[in-house]
């Protein structure tokens, strides 16, 4: 079902009187702006900032226009109203959902932001559109529409009247690499780290989980995939995250993949990508809370205790340049560990769970037949795999943690010192080391 709801009635600055000929002969019969009404408002500073303030408000029809300018003391004609929005369109001061100033691309993303900000489906077309129009965003509703239904087609159902709970489903795969579900966790990005995850949907197998300076550039969410393809040879056939502008990038590789290795899939039938409300992106959502709590909490013991030591100097760059250094590869390979332990866990036996249950995550994605599954990963050639790789050159930069002039420094500090081992225990022992042989 669609939302109801009058159609856009927003000024066409490109077909209107007085409109495109103002840009085109910038000529005016009447110069003066004198007739038997009075004199006319000049297009002043000042006026362009109140027509400006309007669009702000989503007032954007001609005729509100007129009434809250004439309230203002503005003495404007219909024609001249055009004439004057065709030059301030013609210097990129105003758009409308007609006539937008945004491209198609930033279009589409503006309207995913607005549902990402809505992640219970509550709000139709016509309330993201009057949502972005108060941010000076005017996309029109038809366009809204087509975003909402390919990205979450589920949400005008469930908007429908006599339609107000969220039913849940049982999750069900046909198997390994059937569908990658992805997301980014920031419970330890005070500290520095932020995580990424990739998790196998019918196996619950932690595929490939990453610390990262930062999980909100699309670049360094390419790179992640890209490894994580490498890694297991494969491409899932389906991919499932959130709507976050950090997955374009993920996006595309995995659907320009699929689509050159697995032609004979049917974008309309199975799509290569589902994008979900976070709440619904299940697989790797219940992976934060251990993730979390069976491994966070102790890192940011271990990482706290020197930090707020007197040792470290938040504003001195050598501290936190060597700290980074440190810390960083600490932090990845316990999560690494921590990763491995997980896969290896046997989870009891649930006869009603439709996805396998009764041994390890290692288990179900080795030797999925044995618990009613198949493979399911598309083969893909690797070469082509090395190939994006090296042309990752942005995703690659923001994901290194140092500058590549200090690890030669810090490489060489930690010769230094006696190539001491660096363990959770030892890293601050490490650090005040390395800080005072840099600092001679």
């Amino acid at each position: 079902m669609s939302d109801n709801g009058d159609k856009d009635t927003d000024i066409d600055l490109d077909n209107q009187p007085g409109g495109s000929t103002a840009l085109k002969h910038d000529h005016d019969h009447n110069p003066t702006g004198k007739n038997q009404w009075g004199q006319i408002a000049p297009l002043t500073e000042e006026l362009k900032t109140e027509i400006e303030g309007l669009f702000h408000r989503n007032i954007t029809q001609s005729k509100r226009i007129l009434e809250a300018l004439s309230n203002k003391g503005y003495k404007i004609g219909r024609t001249k109203l055009f004439s004057y929005l065709a030059k301030m369109r013609a210097e990129k001061r105003i758009g409308t959902s007609r006539n937008p100033l945004s491209s198609d691309a930033e279009q589409t993303q503006a309207v995913l932001s607005a549902m990402d900000d809505d992640p219970n489906g509550t709000r139709g077309p016509r309330r993201i559109k009057e949502s972005l129009g108060h941010k000076g965003i005017h996309i029109s509703r038809d366009k809204i529409t087509q975003v909402m239904q390919d990205y979450a087609p589920e949400g005008f159902h469930q908007r429908a009247p006599g339609t107000k709970v969220i039913h849940r489903t049982p999750l069900i795969s046909n198997g390994p690499n059937d569908e990658w579900s992805m997301d980014g966790h920031d419970k330890l990005a005070k500290a520095g780290f932020e995580i990424y995850g990739i998790r196998d949907k019918y196996s619950g197998k932690y595929l490939h989980y990453v610390v990262l300076p930062s999980n909100r550039y699309a670049a360094v969410i390419g790179v992640v995939l890209l490894k994580c393809i490498k890694k297991y040879g494969v491409i899932p056939v389906q991919g499932s995250t959130d709507r976050g502008s950090e997955v374009r990038d993920a996006f595309s590789i995995h659907s320009i993949l699929r689509q050159h290795f697995a032609p004979d899939l049917v974008e309309e039938l199975i799509p290569s990508w589902n994008f979900l409300v976070s709440y619904r992106n299940i697989t790797v959502e219940r992976s934060w809370r251990p993730v979390f709590e069976k491994w966070g909490v102790n890192i940011l013991t271990f990482y706290n205790t020197g930090l707020y030591s007197g040792d470290f100097k938040r504003d001195d760059e050598l501290h936190k340049q060597t700290a980074a250094w440190i810390w960083y590869p600490i932090v990845q390979r316990e999560l690494d560990i921590f990763c491995l332990e997980q896969n290896c866990h046997r989870v009891r036996k649930q006869n009603e769970k439709l996805l396998p249950s009764g041994g390890s995550a290692d288990d179900f994605y080795s030797y999925p037949e044995k618990y009613g599954g198949e493979q399911c990963g598309i083969e893909v050639d690797m070469r082509v795999i090395d190939q994006l790789l090296d042309e990752a050159v942005e995703g690659k930069q923001r994901m290194c943690h140092v500058d590549e002039d200090f690890e030669q420094l810090a490489i060489a500090a930690h010769v230094a010192i006696g190539l001491p081992a660096i363990t959770l225990h030892s890293a601050w022992s490490v650090f005040r080391h390395m800080i005072a042989h840099l600092s001679q």
